[in-house]
């Protein structure tokens, strides 16, 4: 546990800066006040404000570093998560393993190491969802109902955590809400009056502020949003692609715990039955909903739907739980977790993502100083340059292309939208740097040239690098 634990922490220090947190820093600039960030650029986001308040929080006392902001506010998360773990093992010494298990296998999933690695609102509410997934097998497997003596610390925890699934991400609210009905339910079939009170008292709450979050919101998404027109129209997975990856490299990043389910098969209870049953009750109406949801209009992301590998998590570590009577099981067992937290930690995008362009043109400007830097949207060499999306997303560019410029020691023009701007071809070449491009999009360097705004260079021999999140054109004489 503990080097997977390392990895999180250094998957949140060293990962590359990404759009999405850019946008972070958009959202919480401390340099605005509170009332003026809430109407003008929180309304904007795609989720509930929650974390946008949060990070604005984080700004204000000084953390304007991305490295920094990621580790400041997803520590707390970090340690309630194990918190709220070993309360649970506490209530039900008997099932103390699974919960052991469990928090193993989720915090060594590759979604849980990409959450930890952005500085967004995912791993508040993965740890959220993974707190409300234990709280569900604490209800099938405890013998009384709710006392506040014995069961009030896991009360907290857990109906907190319901709360910050729901309300963190309007995809975990989906797949938050699915979890706790079913609980609810499963409460209800075994007596426990009183927990399914509490639950639901949760749910209608929860409920509710996502309901008043996007009433909030709504107006401001109809002025800047295109209904035609947004970042995972350019994608090239489908909705199921998405799905399928989160629930085969979940199980694939460990299948030692699968192996449980078979190897140990005399083991598996009537609780563990019923205990499954929830979880792939919950899985599948959640996966039906979500893809009517997507068939209406194109929203899923291996971001909003990373839940999914939390529930894969639960199933698997309820197999992986039988295995642990055996040393040797074990130990290979936490060796796989161990190796899977380090694979997705050095694959996911350490010094990756903007990171990784901004590094590849301060080499170029090293070698030849004179060297002219350009930066453009993404959007600049796709249909949607004129869009209300464009426009909406513009400052967040100008935002990163400054910072990381700045961070690495050169100079950057920023090109706007019909306002073209001529370079000067000199023995050193000049770079356009575009971010946000998808790696299956293949423009043309004449085309790229064009639709960017960027004049003067149509004698230039043009080459094309490819860069972890987007493109560099440089122009040579």
């Amino acid at each position: 546990m503990a080097i997977v634990v390392g990895c999180l922490l250094a998957s949140a220090l060293l990962d590359g800066t990404s759009f999405d947190d850019l946008w972070t820093l958009y959202l919480a600039d401390a340099g605005k006040p509170i009332d003026t960030l809430a109407h003008l650029r929180w309304s904007l986001d795609i989720r509930p404000p929650v974390f946008d308040a949060w990070a604005s929080l984080l700004s204000r006392l000084g953390l304007d570093l991305v490295a920094l902001a990621r580790l400041a506010s997803h520590a707390p998360a970090l340690i309630f998560l194990l918190l709220a773990g070993r309360a649970f093992m506490r209530r039900l010494p008997d099932d103390r393993q699974f919960h052991a298990v469990f928090l193993l296998l989720m915090l060594s999933t590759p979604a849980t190491i990409h959450a930890i690695g952005l500085y967004r609102g995912d791993f508040w509410q993965l740890s959220g969802f993974a707190i409300q997934t234990m709280l569900a097998r604490h209800i099938l497997y405890v013998q009384e109902d709710y006392r506040s003596r014995k069961d009030g610390r896991i009360a907290i925890f857990g109906l907190l955590a319901t709360m910050a699934a729901i309300t963190l991400d309007y995809g975990g609210a989906l797949f938050g809400s699915v979890l706790a009905m079913a609980t609810i339910l499963a409460a209800m079939a075994r007596g426990l009056r009183r927990w399914a009170r509490s639950l639901i008292l949760t749910l209608a709450l929860s409920v509710a502020a996502v309901v008043a979050s996007i009433s909030w919101q709504a107006p401001s998404w109809s002025r800047h949003f295109d209904l035609y027109q947004n970042w995972i129209d350019l994608e090239s997975t489908s909705a199921f692609a998405v799905m399928t990856g989160l629930l085969i490299g979940t199980i694939v990043h460990n299948p030692i715990a699968v192996a449980g389910a078979y190897v140990r098969r005399e083991k598996w209870t009537r609780h563990d039955s019923g205990f499954a049953a929830l979880l792939g009750i919950s899985l599948v109406a959640a996966l039906v909903a979500i893809l009517q949801i997507d068939a209406q209009r194109r929203l899923v992301t291996s971001s909003n739907s990373a839940d999914l590998a939390v529930l894969v998590a639960a199933l698997m570590a309820t197999a992986g739980t039988k295995l642990l009577d055996s040393r040797l099981w074990t130990n290979a067992l936490c060796a796989v977790a161990a190796l899977s937290a380090l694979t997705s930690m050095a694959v996911g995008g350490l010094g990756g993502a903007w990171q990784n362009g901004a590094k590849k043109i301060a080499r170029i400007v090293e070698q030849c100083p004179q060297t002219q830097v350009y930066a453009a949207s993404g959007w600049r060499i796709d249909e949607g340059s004129t869009s209300r999306a464009a426009r909406r997303e513009e400052p967040v560019f100008d935002l990163g292309y400054r910072r990381l410029a700045k961070l690495h020691g050169f100079p950057v023009t920023l090109l706007r939208e019909g306002k073209p701007v001529t370079a000067r071809l000199d023995r050193c070449p000049v770079l356009l740097w575009v971010e946000q491009v998808p790696p299956f999009v293949r423009p043309k360097p004449d085309k790229i040239l064009r639709k960017s705004g960027l004049r003067g260079l149509e004698t230039a021999r043009l080459s094309l690098i490819r860069t972890h999140s987007g493109l560099i054109l440089r122009a040579d004489r």
